[in-house]
């Protein structure tokens, strides 16, 4: 163990890991080594090892745009397998904690395939508009279903009730109804 500043020892196993951390630098500089956009020598050891892509950490904020998968999937209308193959940045869920981390993707690649699987974004509009007529049909079939249901149950059905007009026949104090048959007792007094 070496003695480092403020009195507290290092191990060697830290000082390894701050040397794997950073990106050498060898002169002269090559292209490859550069950033894409800026040509800085400072690259972003993050994105070169997931994307393969040169870039410096100003440029990977300004330059590059990343969306999330949920976003790949509504705007763009892919599904899971297509994405299944690309690379991504995964990143705490920003809105618990506990759900599954966030997969970030480059937003060229999925405007790439997007174009390879529809051939052009004012399609996937035209698609997405689609749905949502098909989405809004299908609310305004069902909710006249529940209007002509609860118009069905509320509204009872009007029966023509024909009045019986009783003729008694009958000797004494007990007669009855030629219609019905009901029988009256009638008392004299």
């Amino acid at each position: 163990m070496d003695e480092d500043e403020c009195g507290f020892f290092t191990s060697q196993i830290t000082k390894e890991k701050k040397i794997m951390n950073d990106v050498e630098l060898s002169f002269p500089i090559e292209k490859s080594n550069t950033c894409k956009y800026c040509e800085s020598a400072h690259l972003d050891p993050e994105i070169i090892n997931i994307f393969k892509i040169s870039t410096c950490k100003q440029c990977r904020y300004s330059k590059m745009k990343f969306i999330t998968k949920t976003t790949a999937t509504k705007e763009y209308l892919l599904d899971n397998y297509e994405l299944k193959c690309l690379k991504y940045l995964s990143r705490p869920n920003p809105h618990k904690g506990t759900w599954h981390d966030m997969h970030l993707y480059l937003e060229d690649e999925i405007v790439e395939i997007a174009k390879k699987k529809y051939g052009d974004l004012e399609k996937i509009e035209e698609i997405k508009s689609q749905r949502e007529e098909v989405v809004t049909k299908r609310k305004i079939k069902n909710l006249q279903n529940r209007v002509r249901d609860l118009k069905r149950r509320t509204i009872t059905k009007e029966t023509k009730i024909e009045r019986h007009i009783h003729n008694f026949i009958g000797e004494g104090s007990i007669k009855q109804c030629t219609g019905c048959g009901l029988k009256v007792e009638q008392e004299q007094i």
